[in-house]
């Protein structure tokens, strides 16, 4: 028997459409990976104006023996923030910190200084790029995870 095939079967169209479905999904997959790591990307830069900010406000002041008055620790910026302000530096503070309370999520700043040089050390929550799940399989949230940038600037 001499029979010409004409068209495509059900079988070939059933296995395109699952090699089609599997590319799909992978596509979705990295483009959900992508929008995370942007995220992340756009709340580091962040940080780093902020920190570069309070940098730039202790070198406004112009005198080396008050920069000492901007040194807090992670509690006292967020005491900083319900406190009152009564001159120029704890006016920073309060703001700087409001910002970094404000501009990233779950954050913490703290400033030291010492030997003409400011350490800003700016700490965050993030979401990592993997996915967790429980001992049944099912997806138990983002992994979040603590990030830090610490910003060392000579003043003098």
């Amino acid at each position: 028997m001499n029979t010409k095939q004409r068209g495509i079967s059900m079988v070939e169209v059933l296995v395109t459409i699952v090699i089609f479905s599997v590319g799909l999904l992978g596509v979705a997959s990295l483009q959900m990976f992508t929008l995370k790591m942007n995220n992340n990307a756009d709340v580091r830069t962040r940080a780093s104006l902020l920190a570069g900010d309070i940098v730039e406000r202790m070198r406004a002041i112009n005198d080396p023996s008050q920069w000492d008055d901007y040194v807090m620790s992670y509690d006292q910026c967020a005491e900083a923030i319900t406190g009152s302000a009564s001159n120029v530096i704890s006016e920073d503070r309060k703001s700087w910190c409001a910002r970094v309370a404000r501009e990233l999520p779950g954050a913490q700043g703290s400033v030291a200084y010492s030997n003409g040089a400011a350490v800003v050390t700016i700490q965050w929550q993030e979401r990592e790029g993997r996915e967790l799940t429980d001992a049944d399989g099912k997806g138990t949230g983002g992994e979040w995870s603590t990030s830090e940038f610490a910003l060392r600037a000579r003043l003098q």
